[in-house]
């Protein structure tokens, strides 16, 4: 148990956290999932600790953008023809706000 707090602790240290969503991106649901995950000393089955190991795994190939590097992107664009910025100042929480003012 201790090895994967330890882990998943060296995980989110790498995570950033989108300031701009405000509690609504990945590494803030990481470090919620991992609170609960690790708040108290809960005995780990071994299929238990094979599902971890995956996911920590997984986590990790994110952090360290394993897939980004082996499979490099052609184009800047995306499906909806906007750029990785434009997209990012879609998914703001002030851009939610604008779009609901609207309505």
């Amino acid at each position: 148990m201790s090895q994967n707090y330890k882990r998943f602790l060296a995980i989110l240290e790498k995570w950033p956290v989108d300031k701009s969503k405000n509690n609504r991106d990945l590494g803030y649901f990481l470090r919620e999932k991992f609170t609960t995950q690790f708040s108290g000393a809960q005995i780990v089955s071994t299929k238990d600790q094979k599902h971890i190991e995956k996911q920590f795994e997984a986590l990790d190939n994110l952090v360290k953008n394993v897939h980004h590097e082996k499979y490099p992107r052609k184009f800047t664009s995306t499906s909806t023809g906007l750029t990785g910025e434009q997209c990012k100042q879609v998914l703001s929480s002030e851009f939610l706000e604008y779009i609901n003012a609207e309505n």
